[in-house]
């Protein structure tokens, strides 16, 4: 491998392949960073927090690299659990494992390591250089109590030399861990706030005036709790005016009638239809950070009714095109907010052409570039 004295050469460190909002800013980034060299490193194969049974599954092992061609179209594309969890010798192949990638980046005169989530690169760290630059891209706090310190490597954040927050909501999570550091402002100078970037159509698209569409997008897991975007349709049910739909969710035997579950789709074109047919995007989750999908659904004057947890009070609890849900009570709101919004166009009118407007100024694809390559210069 060759390293150029003048231009950086870039690591990227990643948790997965699979598709999710997270996956989809890694990509972004490695996209607007295109005319640098780089290398992926992609810490599992198969998404190990969703359980053995999942891991162990055709359809896990399957979702898990659904990005892994596009990953692979920015650079050499690597998963390291073939070695760091070797069935093999796993110990003695993890050690001359890390210890040669180590002397590779080391070896480079500009490296620029580029991660997100601790465990893609805890156990590399410690053996790079002085001179190896370190950005963390940090998505979300991981808990939405109080800072998460584990999950946001406050044990050695003397040594990352930026992060990027994807939200600047995501301050009020940072700013009491940094300033328990013996020098907090020279830290909290190393954080730079670079939103997300979406696609947008040509113009805010027209909504069906005698449909009502409401639209779900997440995985069918905990945090996101889809059996109460089903317990809001379920009250719907003799209403059918208004419509739901789910993208990420596959029918099951508790799917409501009036729901049209799309599974996963991964055509970023079938997604958008979806985006611009749809009034309201509704998401019931527990905990998040500023998920991406919705200023994706916001892009095409899609109207947010969600919980206000993680950064999302933060963003946009100001805005007029959102409207916040208490997450102890979201099901009652939301089917308020939904009956109300169903009924006054005036109100879905202009609450939908707010959240458009907020969009373009927010996420920006030309903005959401510069501002990374930006970034590249001043560290590398």
């Amino acid at each position: 491998m060759r390293c150029s004295m003048n231009n950086p050469r870039l690591f990227f460190f990643f948790p997965l392949a699979s598709v999710g909002g997270a996956e989809r800013v890694h990509a972004d980034v490695m996209s607007a960073l295109s005319a640098y060299p780089k290398e992926i490193f992609i810490r599992y194969r198969v998404n190990p927090w969703n359980g053995r049974a999942y891991a162990q599954s055709q359809f896990g092992k399957a979702e898990s690299i659904l990005l892994k061609r596009e990953f692979e179209s920015y650079g050499k594309l690597t998963f390291l659990s073939n070695y760091l969890e070797a069935p093999r010798l796993g110990r003695i192949i993890r050690a001359w494992y890390t210890k040669r990638l180590a002397r590779r980046i080391n070896a480079c005169s500009s490296p620029i390591v580029i991660f997100w989530h601790r465990e893609s690169i805890d156990f590399l760290w410690k053996h790079l250089a002085s001179h190896v630059h370190i950005i963390d891209i940090v998505h979300n706090n991981s808990n939405n109590d109080v800072p998460d310190k584990t999950y946001l490597v406050n044990d050695w954040a003397a040594r990352i030399n930026h992060r990027v927050l994807v939200n600047a909501g995501l301050m009020k999570w940072i700013t009491p861990m940094y300033q328990e550091q013996n020098d907090p402002m020279e830290l909290l100078q190393k954080i730079s706030v670079i939103n997300h970037q979406v696609s947008f159509p040509l113009k805010l698209p027209s909504k069906s005036k005698e449909v009502f569409n409401v639209l779900f997008v997440g995985r069918d897991v905990k945090e996101k709790r889809l059996p109460l975007f089903f317990q809001i349709a379920d009250h719907f049910l003799h209403e059918p005016q208004i419509r739901f739909q789910a993208v990420g969710v596959e029918n099951s035997l508790n799917t409501p009638q009036n729901v049209h579950c799309h599974g996963l789709i991964t055509d970023k074109t079938t997604i958008e239809r979806l985006y611009a047919i749809s009034h309201v995007l509704v998401l019931t989750s527990e905990s998040e950070g500023f998920p991406k999908v919705i200023s994706e659904a916001m892009a095409f004057g899609c109207v947010p009714v969600v919980t206000a947890v993680g950064a999302i009070p933060d963003v946009l609890e100001r805005e007029e095109s959102a409207l916040l849900t208490n997450p102890q009570n979201c099901v009652e709101e939301t089917i308020e907010h939904l009956a109300r919004l169903c009924a006054d166009g005036g109100e879905l009118n202009r609450r939908s052409k707010k959240a458009y407007f907020y969009a373009k100024d927010h996420f920006d694809l030309e903005r959401f570039n510069a501002e990374w390559r930006a970034l590249i210069q001043s560290v590398g």
